[in-house]
């Protein structure tokens, strides 16, 4: 019955071992530091094309094949797209694309402001995955082509979102990235600030 009683506390210490591991361990893991310029532009021979109805995982992946000299046309793509459903196409139907395409893709999900500029900082837009407004539940594809200390630039495919209407300019829209922060919380119930890294391999 003793040695009963002592194997129970030997188990009831490793048990709590465990649980103050689980507890503490998230705590002691360093938190990553990303190095990225104050402010990125990333510039390209390209054009702004404006959806029609919900076809922005079209529009924006033609954006970034434009940004890589290719000629693509949005609407054109959409047509074909891959994890099409009623309300547009799924994040998996954006990755499938330019895998088929021969790109190199990473759906990023619950990072960081700091790691998505980053990501903007090594050359190539992103395709963010962000609610329209914080009103409603809608999803919306769209490339940020750059930030600065205050704002994220976009090309964007949305005519109403559209909000910097000078030609010179290579976006159409500016957000402010406190603006941004809860466009891109929760998004679908599920994501925190994803987006689409596409490289060519």
């Amino acid at each position: 019955m003793k040695n009963r009683f002592h194997r129970y506390q030997k188990y009831l210490l490793i048990g709590l071992i465990i649980i103050l591991g689980l507890i503490l361990l998230p705590k002691l893991k360093p938190e990553q530091k990303w190095e990225y310029p104050p402010a990125v532009m990333n510039e390209s021979d390209n054009y702004f094309d404006y959806q029609s109805g919900l076809e922005c995982s079209g529009y924006s992946s033609a954006y970034i094949l434009r940004f890589f000299g290719e000629t693509a046309d949005g609407k054109h793509l959409y047509e074909n797209f891959p994890g099409k459903i009623p309300q547009g196409a799924t994040p998996d139907g954006i990755v499938t694309f330019f895998r088929t395409q021969g790109y190199s893709i990473e759906f990023k999900k619950n990072a960081s402001i700091e790691e998505l500029k980053h990501d903007i900082s090594l050359g190539v837009p992103v395709i963010s995955f962000i609610r329209v407004n914080m009103e409603e539940p809608n999803t919306h594809y769209v490339p940020i082509i750059g930030y600065d200390e205050d704002y994220f630039y976009f090309a964007e495919s949305l005519s109403y979102m559209a909000n910097c209407q000078d030609e010179e300019l290579p976006y159409n829209r500016k957000t402010s990235i406190e603006v941004y922060k809860n466009l891109c919380r929760n998004v679908e119930g599920m994501y925190e600030c994803p987006y689409f890294v596409i490289s060519k391999q």
